[in-house]
C-alpha cells in the first residue's frame, strides 16, 4: 500500500471516528443552558426537547387564549411557537417552534426519577446564577396539580418567574419543569412527554378545537397529536367565575383573604 494510500486511509478513519465521537459525546450544562429558552417577555421559561422542533413548558404560563408565544434563546435569537398540547392538570404544555432551534435539544427522561437521585438546575439564561445542585426528595400529590400522583418535591431554591424552567438528572435528561411552592421546589413530572412530542412531530402542528375529557390517572390523557386538553387547574376554574355557587359562610377566614394560611401567606401554589 503506497503511503498517500494510507495516509487517506488514514485520514477518513480519524475524521469518521471524530464525527462518531461528537455525535455520541454526552449532553452537559452548556447544553441544557443553550437549550433553556425564556417565554417573551419574560414571565417564564421552557426547554427545546427531543426532534429540536418542540419545547416543554408549564401550562400556566399560557393563558387560555393563548396560541402562539415567543422564544428567546442564550445568544439572543427568537423563534416563534405556537402552543399545540396543553395539558392544565398536570401543569404542562408543549410547543412547537416555528424552525429548528439551532441548539442540542434535550431528551425526556421515559420514567420518573426516584427519590434522592442528584437533579440539576440551571434556571433562566436571563438571570446571572450557577447551576444548582439539587436532590428529589420525595414523590407526592400536590393540590395545584390535581392530576399528578406524584409530583416532584426537591431541594432547588427557584424564584418566581421560573416556572417551566427544566429540572434534569445525571445524564442530562429532562425530569420535571418548575411548578411552584416555596422557592419553587416543586416541579411537574415529563415523563411520558417525550412519547407525545414524537407523536406530535408525526402528526403535524395542528390544534384541535374539541379534545376529550381529561380523566384522572398519572397516565397521559388519549387526547391525539395537536389535542389541547380540557382539564384546568383549579386556581382557573375559580378565577373565571366558572363556580357559580353562592359563597360558603363556611370559607370565611376571619379577615384573611381566601387561600391564605394562618400565617396571612399565600397557600401553596404554582406562581411564575
Amino acid at each position: 500500500m503506497g503511503w498517500r494510500t494510507w495516509l487517506g486511509a488514514g485520514l477518513g478513519a480519524a475524521l469518521l471516528t471524530a464525527c462518531q465521537t461528537e455525535e455520541e459525546s454526552p449532553p452537559d450544562l452548556d447544553d441544557v443552558a443553550a437549550a433553556t429558552v425564556t417565554l417573551e417577555p419574560g414571565h417564564c421559561a421552557g426547554v427545546v426537547v427531543e426532534d429540536g422542533r418542540h419545547a416543554l413548558t408549564a401550562a400556566h404560563c399560557l393563558r387560555t387564549e393563548d396560541r402562539r408565544v415567543h422564544l428567546s434563546f442564550l445568544d439572543g435569537r427568537r423563534l416563534g411557537a405556537s402552543a399545540v398540547h396543553v395539558d392544565r392538570g398536570r401543569d404542562v404544555a408543549i410547543l412547537r417552534l416555528d424552525a429548528p432551534a439551532s441548539v442540542r435539544p434535550l431528551e425526556v427522561a421515559q420514567a420518573l426519577p426516584t427519590p434522592g437521585a442528584p437533579l440539576v438546575f440551571a434556571g433562566r439564561n436571563d438571570r446571572p446564577g450557577e447551576p444548582q445542585e439539587a436532590l428529589l426528595e420525595r414523590l407526592g400529590p400536590c393540590p395545584s396539580l390535581p392530576e399528578v400522583p406524584a409530583a416532584l418535591f426537591t431541594t432547588i431554591r427557584g424564584k418566581p418567574g421560573d416556572s417551566g424552567a427544566p429540572l434534569v438528572d445525571a445524564r442530562m435528561r429532562v425530569v420535571g419543569l418548575v411548578h411552584g411552592g416555596a422557592a419553587c421546589r416543586i416541579a411537574a413530572p415529563t415523563a411520558g412527554l417525550g412519547e407525545v412530542v414524537a407523536r406530535l412531530s408525526r402528526g403535524g402542528p395542528a390544534l384541535a378545537r374539541k379534545a376529550p375529557p381529561l380523566r384522572r390517572q398519572a397516565a397521559l390523557p388519549s387526547a391525539g397529536p395537536g389535542a389541547i386538553a380540557s382539564g384546568r387547574l383549579r386556581s382557573e376554574v375559580e378565577a373565571d367565575g366558572a363556580t357559580s355557587r353562592p359563597p360558603d359562610p363556611r370559607r370565611r377566614h376571619h379577615g384573611r383573604q381566601e387561600g391564605q394560611g394562618p400565617t396571612g401567606r399565600a397557600a401553596q401554589g404554582h406562581w411564575r
